[in-house]
């Protein structure tokens, strides 16, 4: 099973490295954005408080990890099974699960390349303090458990009754909500409950915010273990259970 699972994922590794153009809109579009919204203040020599940083941050980081989920994971196994192509590796592999990871597996890393890459031109334009700096790679070794758990959940996708000629339009309006959702600060624990629960983004954002806010770090430390939980749940049970029919031809 490991040596299979390894194979797997070597090869998927090639095929997402020759696919460059998701990485016009994980990395240089929010890379060139930012850019646009930050060089007259770098050029200034304009001093960025460290609560903005961070705040800037989270939603770049945001976009780019669920950009990435969506395209590189959710809609590769998407378009895979659309293709006929997801039913002939589970019938090599005999598991449909280990065709996920071994896509999931590669892209993890890409992703973090990816936001690595997009973290050393924030430091170069945000000029940090070296206690920012260590937050802001704490965050990233976060990610390593975080871009699995949003790819797990971002797997209802796959059993929405979406044809692949309009998953474009569902997917961009997607994310845009889900982004715009995580830009708001609830006061009561339940909607922020029922939010985190709906709403990778804020899954996201509340796992940041642990090393931030100490006060709230039982609750909110609480809330990310019942919802990752139910994230990983939830996706494995959805990757076992999910047709491997093209929905064209059910």
């Amino acid at each position: 099973m490991l040596h299979k699972l390894r194979s797997l994922s070597e090869f998927e590794f090639r095929l997402a490295l020759e696919d460059k153009v998701v990485f016009l809109y994980t990395l240089v579009f929010p890379a060139a954005y930012f850019l646009a919204i930050s060089w007259r203040k770098f050029a200034a020599g304009g001093v960025t408080p460290a609560s903005e940083i961070l705040s800037n941050l989270f939603g770049f980081w945001a976009y780019i990890m669920l950009t990435g989920v969506i395209n590189q994971i959710t809609v590769t196994i998407f378009q895979m099974r659309e293709n006929n192509f997801l039913k002939m590796y589970t019938f090599i592999s005999g598991d449909k699960r280990l065709i996920y990871y071994a896509n999931l597996i590669p892209q993890v890393m890409i992703i973090q390349i990816e936001i690595a890459l997009f973290d050393v031109l924030a430091i170069l334009i945000y000029r940090p303090s070296d206690r920012l700096l260590a937050l802001i790679g704490i965050f990233w070794l976060i990610n390593f458990i975080l871009i699995p758990i949003i790819a797990f959940f971002t797997t209802v996708i796959l059993i929405l009754p979406i044809k692949a000629r309009t998953l474009t339009m569902y997917l961009t309006g997607y994310i845009f909500a889900a982004l715009a959702l995580g830009t708001i600060t609830f006061k009561s624990p339940l909607v922020t409950t029922i939010v985190t629960f709906i709403n990778p983004v804020d899954f996201q954002e509340t796992a940041y915010s642990l090393f931030l806010q100490h006060s709230q770090s039982l609750f909110a430390g609480t809330l990310l273990l019942v919802v990752g939980a139910a994230y990983i749940i939830l996706g494995n049970l959805i990757i076992s259970k999910m047709s491997l029919a093209s929905r064209t031809s059910r």
